[in-house]
């Protein structure tokens, strides 16, 4: 099975809690981030130095980019799960990719994207 990891795991991985990198360690390798999810933990640096360990794990982990696919596919779950479940632009982007992809979403935020009946969920328990 193939893997699209959330921004809030690899959050959790960048403040070195142990649990979520055995987690990341027990998958199969051919796990990735979107571009999005890049994106997020770039922007989420809280000074240079955290960034420089940010770029230097970044570069290490496959990452998929968005294609045209990706934004046709993130409009349509917007249209449908803007206003009735508070999707977000990025959620939506993420989730995108992850169906486009054919990959399972791994993310401890179940309601943003429980809702999403394409996609594919694994919640970890760590």
């Amino acid at each position: 099975m193939a893997y699209l990891i959330d921004t809030d795991v690899l959050i959790d991985v960048s403040k070195g809690k142990d649990a979520a990198m055995s987690y990341l360690d027990r998958l199969p390798e051919d796990w990735f981030i979107s571009v999005i999810t890049a994106m997020e933990v770039v922007v989420g640096a809280r000074d240079k130095r955290e960034l420089g360990k940010i770029k230097e794990f970044l570069s290490a982990v496959p990452v998929v980019a968005l294609s045209a696919g990706v934004g046709t596919i993130a409009f349509d779950l917007l249209k449908v799960y803007a206003k009735s479940h508070g999707l977000r632009v990025f959620d939506a982007l993420i989730a995108a990719a992850a169906i486009e992809e054919g990959r399972t979403l791994v993310t401890r935020n179940r309601k943003h994207f429980q809702m999403i009946r394409e996609l594919k969920l694994e919640i970890p328990t760590y």
